[in-house]
């Protein structure tokens, strides 16, 4: 690894908050583990398989191609793709034994159509619109829409989900509630009907932990898994670890006089002779430009404030207040050094946003570096 700026993914909080999260459930319920989008930005092959070394059998990713990527570096377990838009995705699925997520009836018939030339049978899970209003069956159609999905050959219909709108807002408890109600009335229905579909599942990171009549047959942790905490319930039911540190180094440190300006667009002017540090990352690699002016790094245990606009490349902060503050220096900008830190959450409402936007934006130019 050439760059000092770098991403350090903790194996071990990742255990913990997973084993955290089991807690909350019972024996029974399966842990789907949810590592689309690289894994939220933490490395989808390790995070992988080291969710399945702790007994998850089954992950949950958003595209195809993120699950090809899994299953050739060997990952074990089921792959459950939750969304496949292209044409070849049926194709793809089908060839390569994963399971799918089937919102409309389009999609079932080209993956019917695929497994059946190929000789092979698809698990699929049957997704319903309970209030999301993206993908999914309606719920007034739901015995005769899974008829005829049963109906038609090479699928298998192993498990039925949804998806929920709100269910991390304090605001929307009812809502949630609803659509969980939603979704039971369909599964008795179906089973009034004589269908029997194996594993039921909705909650979501919000869902597992605010919302225990959700859990159902299995859940869905995305966001708790990587330590980000959803907004409800608050506070949080068990204690979760900030999976990823990001860290880089002092590339530089500058003395400036009063009234000398910083970075781009001049938005920054001393008021006083002032010491900065120059960091050796920039929106380039996920450190994102409103944080200018706003943001704060920690050096040496203690918080620098960002000056002047992040650039692209590199960050100004002002380290007059940690004079032995010297090039090389670690610089942690999101994670703890000495007695501070600067959480995901931090960051994500300095950045007026969520910590998926966070974890997902550190770009594939910053290494990432696994630890146990």
């Amino acid at each position: 690894m050439l760059r000092a700026t770098h991403a350090v993914i903790d194996l071990g909080a990742l255990v913990h908050n997973l084993r955290a999260l089991r807690s909350l459930c019972a024996p029974s319920v399966e842990v789907i583990g949810v590592v689309k989008a690289d894994a939220y930005g933490h490395g989808a092959v390790e995070i992988g398989r080291a969710l399945a070394g702790e007994g998850v059998r089954r992950l949950a990713v958003a595209i195809v191609e993120e699950a090809i990527a899994l299953r050739e570096a060997g990952v074990p377990g089921s792959i459950l793709v939750l969304g496949a838009f292209s044409s070849g995705g049926a194709e793809e699925i089908a060839a390569r034994g994963f399971e799918a997520v089937v919102s409309d009836m389009a999609f079932a018939e080209r993956l019917s159509g695929a497994a059946h030339a190929l000789g092979r049978t698809v698990g699929v899970h049957l997704k319903f619109d309970t209030g999301m209003g993206r993908f999914g069956f309606m719920p007034a159609n739901a015995v005769e829409t899974t008829q005829r999905i049963l109906a038609l050959p090479g699928l298998n219909v192993v498990g039925a989900m949804t998806h929920f709108a709100a269910s991390d807002e304090a605001a929307h408890v009812k809502f949630t509630r609803e659509q969980i109600r939603c979704l039971t009335t369909i599964r008795d229905r179906l089973r009034e009907a004589g269908i029997t579909i194996p594993l039921w599942h909705a909650a979501n990171s919000a869902g597992i932990l605010g919302y225990p009549e959700a859990h159902l047959d299995a859940v869905r942790p995305g966001i708790a898994l990587y330590g980000g905490v959803p907004k409800y319930p608050s506070p949080c039911p068990v204690a979760l670890k900030q999976v990823m540190t990001l860290k880089t180094f002092i590339a530089q440190v500058r003395e400036l006089p009063a009234g000398h300006t910083v970075s781009y667009g001049r938005t920054f002017r001393t008021q006083r002779p002032s010491r900065f540090a120059v960091l050796a990352i920039g929106y380039a690699d996920g450190y994102n430009r409103p944080l200018s002016n706003k943001g704060e790094v920690l050096i040496r245990g203690r918080r620098a404030p960002v000056t002047g606009r992040v650039c692209m490349d590199t960050t100004v902060v002002d380290v007059t207040g940690i004079p032995e503050a010297r090039p090389g220096d670690e610089v942690v900008l999101c994670g703890s050094q000495g007695g501070e830190t600067i959480s995901v959450d931090d960051m994500a409402t300095a950045l007026g946003t969520i910590p998926h936007t966070v974890m997902t934006g550190i770009t594939a130019r910053v290494p990432r570096v696994t630890i146990s």
